[in-house]
């Protein structure tokens, strides 16, 4: 998906209240705002962005071309960008439109300050109601900041059928600047143009009166940096940005301790054991208290007396809880914790994106290596919603037939989010990481025989054909990156050839082959570790 920044105003109420960088490069949270845009998309699975700066801004216009050059923070960027001063933020945007023609996109100004977590949970439903026909999904907000707000009103299912200046009868929202649209509003944007139209607000009117399909999506705090004081303002509510590759990517943050919590049995099959023990290791290392995420309290409840972490004296920051829960009220309950100012590893959001259909849409937009569709050796179906829960929540078909039935199966059986790969032949090979830290380790369980469900047997006896062990680790830590999850494993199939495919991924897994090691990684995210007990380790 591509994804577009309006950055060609030129910033002057900003100049006049003393702020003299351009305003793409003012900073939030130690990051320029441009910066900070590009970052997010990349994050979302930008294919390429595009972006617009008028012609006086020669220092951003500097910045653009450099990071065309190098890439934001050493990653490559698909970046494009016009050098053009127009006379609206709807001008702008159809210079940009000739760009944006062949799929859907998300437009947004250089200055829209929102959550991250939110907006890539806004991304992936835009992506789900383009190709089920939506034209339009509308970013929308109840905090309203704006001067001038643009209120958009919207039918109980989230439909909007009209953009007003001032509130209506039963008027909630208003106007997020954050656009999803696809191709089908580009001509309302040509007639907006030709009509002499010049206002982002008239130009959501007309696709309404076009009769397109527009659906609001509600996001929390939602503002733009139109003062000074706002960017106090953003400095005050917008997270520590996420560094690149190559940088620390987790540092310690607030916490007075450590609450470790254990995901449920159904989420854990034939490996409770194992998932106890990793987070008893992480807890003698760090004092934490563990508890089952069945038995956390209700999703709107505080953290209490009987639940709150145990502190840690060598670090004494705020609360710092260590997940591995998967339902969805442990996850609310969670989220309502990192609202608090609780820092949550992995987070919710990371959970939900390793959705195995989400992991496959994000490895073939980010070109990371996965089994191709069809193959000569037979298939694997698999449920693509959550985890493998059971043995039949992963299937190897021989043939098409096979394929279809199982199909039927998963379909009678009230799953219709899966995926379909081909088995790949060659070395099965487990990996474990966390992303941030020097740790990242495989294993062959073909030379061990430790199986959960008794597929590796498929794959035979390893032959340990050579791969590029530092290419494998650079692409599960990129899709872990990608999908938030910084405590992570996963299966990939290594080619006689030494070429790889990654056939799995998941958080947090149990560490047995090097439960150790790995939690002394997990530790280390948050600060230094203790003390080792005497006898040293």
């Amino acid at each position: 998906m591509k994804f577009a920044i309006i950055a060609a105003g030129d910033g002057s109420r900003l100049a006049q209240e003393g702020v003299k960088e351009p305003k793409p490069m003012v900073r939030v949270g130690g990051e320029m705002l441009v910066d900070r845009l590009i970052r997010i998309f990349m994050e979302n699975g930008a294919t390429e962005i595009v972006v617009i700066c008028n012609e006086r801004m020669t220092e951003v216009s500097r910045h653009l071309v450099n990071i065309q050059n190098e890439g934001l923070r050493g990653r490559p960027v698909p970046l494009r960008f016009i050098i053009k001063s127009t006379p609206s933020s709807m001008h702008s945007f159809h210079e940009l439109s000739r760009y944006l023609n062949d799929g859907p996109f998300v437009l947004t100004t250089v200055d829209t300050i929102f959550n991250e977590d939110e907006f890539r949970d806004y991304v992936e439903a835009f992506r789900r109601k383009a190709a089920d026909g939506c034209d339009a999904l509308m970013g929308v907000t109840d905090y309203i900041d704006d001067e001038k707000p643009l209120y958009v009103g919207v039918s109980n299912h989230l439909t909007v059928n009209g953009y007003y200046d001032f509130p209506q009868p039963g008027s909630r929202y208003i106007s997020a600047g954050i656009y999803g649209l696809t191709p089908a509003a580009l001509p309302v944007l040509d007639r907006c143009v030709e009509q002499g139209e010049s206002r982002m607000r008239n130009f959501q009117r007309a696709l309404v009166a076009a009769g397109l399909r527009i659906e609001a999506y509600p996001l929390t705090r939602v503002f733009d940096i139109d003062h000074a004081q706002d960017i106090e303002k953003a400095n005050q509510t917008e997270p520590t940005p996420v560094p690149s590759p190559g940088e620390e990517s987790l540092q310690p943050q607030a916490g007075t301790g450590c609450l470790l919590i254990q995901r449920a049995e159904r989420y854990s099959p034939n490996s409770v054991e194992k998932d106890a023990a990793i987070l008893q290791e992480v807890s003698r290392l760090t004092g934490g208290t563990i508890i089952g995420e069945d038995n956390l309290p209700h999703p709107s409840s505080p953290i209490t007396a009987h639940h709150r972490p145990t502190p840690i004296t060598h670090h004494p920051s705020s609360p710092l809880i260590l997940s591995m829960a998967r339902s969805p009220e442990a996850l609310a309950w969670l989220e309502a914790q990192e609202q608090q100012g609780v820092r949550v590893i992995n987070p919710p959001a990371g959970v939900r994106a390793c959705r195995r259909s989400n992991i496959s849409e994000v490895m073939q937009e980010h070109h990371l290596p996965q089994p191709p569709a069809k193959g000569q050796d037979g298939y694997w179906v698999k449920r693509g919603d959550s985890a493998a829960q059971s043995h039949e929540d992963v299937r190897y078909c021989h043939d098409e037939t096979e394929l279809e039935q199982a199909k039927t199966d998963f379909l009678r059986r009230g799953i219709t989010d899966f995926i379909v790969q081909a088995h790949v032949r060659g070395d099965l090979v487990k990996f474990y990481g966390v992303a941030g830290t020097d740790f990242f380790r495989c294993f062959y369980p073909g030379d061990d025989g430790d199986t959960k469900f008794g597929d590796e047997a498929l794959n035979g006896r390893p032959h340990h054909y050579s791969f590029p062990h530092d290419r494998l680790r650079t692409d599960a830590d990129t899709l872990a990156r990608l999908l938030r999850t910084p405590v992570y494993g996963g299966d990939a199939v290594i080619r006689a050839d030494g070429t790889y495919a990654i056939i799995d991924f998941n958080d947090w897994p149990s560490f047995s082959r090097c439960r150790e090691e790995a939690a002394k990684a997990i530790t280390s995210l948050y600060g230094p570790s203790p003390t080792p007990p005497l006898g040293g380790e």
